[in-house]
């Protein structure tokens, strides 16, 4: 352990350990909602003995960003289990259905996702949970700043839960429906949209496909298993 790291307790869940990292960083994870949450839904059957904090960015409000963590972790036997993990949070995702004249379109989003190389990744809206937990209304507001278009949350239909790499990541995803009626001139007018957060550094061109060829536009994760269970491929499910 560097001389700059500081060694503060944890105790949640069930789990004590010891969190270490820098000493301006480890207060700030271990309050973290994206800390916590992780901790909450952890499986008694993991043993957490130690979690070293190797980095942190933050966000432009001053709060948890992202972090990678190497944790010392063993099973209920004793057996060391892999501890790698990039902690980010859980996020939100919306599939627009808009039906014009006869037609359903899906509303998509174009922009730059540098960690994947591609300068325009075409995607349904999404967005990372803030600190207020409100899963529907984040939906609502992501939908608006991406694509400007206003929804209310009550509208919102969700579609399901999934961990897009559980093997390195904490992220579970919350898919949402939401869908209403449009004119025309309306489809026209959203179509190439140039929409996003300023102070998040968003560019986003938006972009309307007839729905039916989805899958054809996206390799998107997120909107390819929206579209699956908008069109009932994964069969029934409960919502959690």
């Amino acid at each position: 352990m560097s001389v700059s790291a500081i060694t503060q307790r944890i105790a949640r869940n069930g789990q004590v350990f010891d969190l270490l990292g820098p000493p301006a960083d480890v207060p700030l994870l271990a309050a973290a909602r994206q800390f916590t949450q992780w901790l909450d839904r952890m499986d008694p059957r993991f043993r957490i003995q130690r979690v070293t904090l190797q980095a942190l960015d933050r966000r432009f409000d001053g709060g948890l960003l992202f972090a990678k963590l190497l944790a010392e972790v063993t099973d209920d036997q004793g057996c060391r289990i892999p501890g790698a993990v990039f902690l980010r949070g859980d996020a939100v995702a919306v599939l627009i259905v808009l039906h014009a004249d006869g037609r359903d379109w899906a509303v998509l989003t174009a922009q730059p996702r540098f960690p994947s190389g591609e300068f325009a990744s075409v995607e349904i809206p999404a967005g990372m949970m803030d600190d207020h937990g409100d899963f529907s209304g984040k939906a609502a507001q992501e939908v608006h700043e991406e694509t400007g278009l206003l929804i209310h949350a009550a509208a919102l239909v969700m579609l399901g839960e999934f961990f897009p790499s559980g093997g390195g990541s904490d992220e579970k995803i919350r898919l949402y429906l939401y869908e209403q009626p449009a004119t025309a001139a309306e489809i026209q007018a959203i179509h190439g949209r140039v929409a996003g957060a300023h102070h998040e550094h968003e560019h986003i061109r938006v972009l309307l496909v007839p729905l039916d060829e989805l899958p054809r536009h996206t390799n998107d994760i997120k909107a390819l298993l929206a579209y699956g269970a908008y069109r009932g491929l994964w069969g029934a499910r409960s919502n959690p």
